[in-house]
C-alpha cells in the first residue's frame, strides 16, 4: 500500500480553518489540487473532483463529512480491489489559538504496489503547497 501524510500547524481554531477548506467554490483561485470539487457534501454521495496533478476528473464518494473535525472521500478506477484512494483532511486543536490540518492519501488494491515513487513524492509535494497556500489563506484573512 502507498500512502503520504502531511500535516501543517495554522494560526486559527478550526472552524475558521474549516470554513476556508470547505469553501470549494474559491479551490480554482488557489488550490494546486484538487481545481474543483462540487456535489452534495453528504455521506454517502458521489462528488465530483477536478485533481490537478493528475489533469482528470474523478467522482469519489464522500465518506465522512464531520463538520469542523474530518472530510474523507474515496475514488477508484477501476473496481476497488484494483486501485481505490482514500483522500482525508483532519483537523485537531493544538491550542486555543491553533489547529493542525492533518492531510493524506492512501491507495490500496492490486495496482496500489506499482504505483511509481516518484507519483507518490510529486503528489506528497503538491498536498504540501496545498498546505502551505490554505495556512496562508486564513492567516492572511485574520
Amino acid at each position: 500500500m502507498k500512502q503520504y501524510h502531511t500535516s501543517i500547524t495554522i494560526n486559527g481554531m478550526p472552524n475558521e480553518v474549516w470554513r476556508e477548506l470547505t469553501n470549494f467554490k474559491s479551490y480554482p483561485d488557489w488550490n494546486p489540487i484538487v481545481g474543483k470539487l462540487t456535489g452534495e457534501m453528504k455521506e454517502g454521495k458521489k462528488i465530483s473532483t477536478y485533481i490537478v496533478p493528475l489533469k482528470g476528473t474523478f467522482y469519489p464518494v464522500l465518506l465522512r463529512y464531520h463538520e469542523n473535525r474530518e472530510l474523507l472521500w474515496q475514488g477508484a478506477l477501476g473496481a476497488k480491489f484494483l486501485l481505490a484512494a482514500k483522500h482525508y483532511y483532519r483537523l485537531k486543536v493544538v491550542s486555543d489559538t491553533q489547529t493542525e490540518l492533518q492531510h493524506g492519501e492512501y491507495f490500496t488494491g492490486l495496482f496500489s504496489y506499482f504505483l511509481p515513487k516518484s507519483f507518490v513524492k510529486k503528489m506528497e509535494l503538491a498536498f504540501e503547497q496545498h498546505n502551505i497556500l490554505l495556512k496562508s489563506n486564513i492567516e492572511n484573512s485574520q
